[in-house]
């Protein structure tokens, strides 16, 4: 079986943190473990400093922006950071709900992340837009992330769009993290059947909040389970689709 990756999780999130990355690294397990703050990046980045198949990504979480968890002193920490890491995420917009009533903050807070790190080129992005896609494609463009010659990858993750702004992600080389929360709904099989494999990566967003009990074995189950349910909703072989999956989430980690 080939490599698995889990191109979109939380590790600092983990209620034994050490202990997760400790198991997952042993049992073989590559990921990019996305930050909800500078803060956060900083703590993860040095818990999986002895695990080089396990990375740290730079976020600025829309939810923390639009409740105001986030503000101005982490704006400057991101950008300060920013030098130090070509992975970042989780940064994005979510206009759902009362999380609408930030627009303005969250698109600010995402304008600035971009124009920190989008210019330097070489960056990989994990990106959270819900009722949002169109206007993060907006800002990514804003920012030159998607010049031909800037070589940043952009992965939505768990998209939840329409199929327009699906086809407008896809138009601009944009990959898509697939879990189980994802491949629950309809349209997210739709997508997940729809897409080129190569465009297609495995995520678990786990742990899910923070201080939440979480095993290596466990993260390793929801991996595999993950994979089972896309090669399902595709028909494809699991042990073909695997390949493809790692090779694309290898090509993306190497920078």
């Amino acid at each position: 079986m080939a490599d698995v990756y889990d191109m979109h999780c939380h590790l600092g999130f983990a209620a034994d943190a050490p202990a997760l990355a400790r198991g997952g690294a042993a049992a073989g397990v590559r990921a990019l473990s996305c930050a909800v703050t500078p803060d956060d990046f900083v703590a993860t980045r040095e818990l999986l400093a002895p695990y080089p198949d396990l990375h740290a990504a730079l976020g600025l979480h829309p939810w923390w922006v639009a409740d105001g968890r986030v503000g101005a002193p982490d704006l400057a920490c991101f950008e300060e950071l920013a030098e130090q890491t070509p992975f970042i995420g989780e940064i994005g917009l979510d206009f759902a709900g009362a999380r609408a009533n930030a627009r303005e903050a969250q698109a600010e807070a995402l304008r600035r992340a971009l124009a920190a790190t989008a210019p330097r080129g070489g960056r990989l992005y994990s990106v959270h837009a819900v009722h949002a896609a169109d206007a993060v494609l907006d800002l990514l463009d804003e920012a030159g992330a998607f010049a031909p010659d800037a070589g940043n990858d952009v992965v939505f993750h768990w998209f939840s769009g329409t199929s327009a702004e699906l086809a407008r992600a896809r138009a601009r080389g944009c990959c898509f993290s697939v879990g189980p929360r994802m491949l629950a709904t309809r349209r997210g099989r739709a997508y997940a059947r729809d897409l080129p494999a190569d465009r297609l990566l495995l995520e678990t967003d786990a742990p899910s909040r923070l201080g939440e009990a979480l095993e290596a074995a466990a993260w390793q189950a929801q991996l595999d389970d993950a994979l089972a349910q896309l090669a399902a909703a595709r028909g494809d072989d699991p042990a073909e689709l695997a390949a493809t999956l790692a090779a694309t989430s290898a090509r993306l980690l190497a920078r």
